[in-house]
């Protein structure tokens, strides 16, 4: 009976954290003026490492011994390894997307040049997907650029009108 008590507990947590948890990332989102669908995408994803993490604890609570849950832990992620092994990139998009979520400074609507090696790319943001900044050139071309590249490569903001003041970034050094 006791368990079972626990369990609902940890199904009620989890419902009550989650919302919450979504309530905050969709305000977030509203405040800098993200999409909608980027801002489910999100959400989601914040859900899904919660349910995994609801999961875990669950298991440990519960009682599952240290042999029982290493083996299905290992099974798990050999099994995601393997499928994974080929995507990483995936992964690694996605990681970069929710990150650029929370504290990249530029949003759908900027007009940005990505100082790549061979080539000044340069364009708006059209939008910013789990897996790509999506740019439009002048020339109305479309242009992909994964979203784990942009930690890579330098981005220069221009602002959206031309009369709006580009604000300074001034470095915080104490002698």
């Amino acid at each position: 009976m006791l368990n079972i008590l626990i369990g609902i507990g940890f199904v009620l947590s989890f419902v009550v954290l989650s919302n919450a948890i979504e309530n905050w990332i969709e305000r977030h989102g509203r405040r800098r003026n993200v999409s909608n669908e980027r801002i489910f995408y999100i959400q989601k994803i914040i859900k899904l490492v919660g349910f995994l993490l609801l999961l875990i604890v669950a298991a440990a609570v519960f009682g599952f011994n240290y042999s029982e849950f290493s083996f299905i832990v290992s099974s798990v992620f050999a099994v995601v390894g393997v499928a994974l092994f080929a995507q990483w990139s995936i992964l690694s998009n996605v990681t970069a997307s929710i990150i650029i979520f929370f504290f990249f400074p530029y949003r759908v609507g900027d007009k940005v040049r990505i100082t790549d090696e061979k080539e000044h790319l340069e364009g708006d943001i059209i939008e910013i997907t789990l897996f790509h900044l999506i740019l439009r050139r002048e020339c109305g071309d479309i242009l992909t650029y994964p979203n784990s590249l942009v930690f890579q490569k330098a981005i220069i903001i221009h602002p959206k009108t031309k009369n709006a003041p580009v604000k300074e970034i001034e470095p915080n050094y104490e002698p």
